[in-house]
């Protein structure tokens, strides 16, 4: 366990952090929990940031899941199914390096009522 971390991201349903000590780092995000060297992490957000959303929502259209955006991992019988907004969500939440200016309503834990 890492004594030194350091808080990287953070966005609803997830955050990024770093050990000090390894450099490596911890990414939670809904029930999912990587971790990542520099290398991993790296090739995680360039695979991220190449999936083509509209693609796989058409290809899975007729599935009988709601999720229908592929992740695959190197074992062959388990797959993560993440929909559009997760995608946003995790490719924002990597996207640690440049600042955020504003807040999205996504990010305000606030119960909205429509008059």
């Amino acid at each position: 366990m890492c004594q030194k971390i350091k808080y990287l991201s953070q966005t609803q349903n997830g955050m990024l952090i770093q050990c000090s000590h390894s450099e490596n780092y911890q990414l939670s995000f809904k029930n999912l929990n990587f971790n990542l060297t520099t290398v991993e992490l790296k090739s995680f957000i360039d695979f991220l940031n190449k999936i083509d959303a509209d693609y796989w929502e058409k290809e899975y259209e007729n599935s009988i899941f709601e999720k229908k955006i592929p992740i695959p991992t190197l074992q062959t019988n388990f797959i993560i199914l993440i929909d559009r907004h997760e995608l946003m969500e995790l490719i924002d939440l990597l996207n640690f390096k440049e600042k955020k200016l504003y807040l999205s309503f996504k990010d305000i834990k606030y119960p909205m009522n429509p008059n």
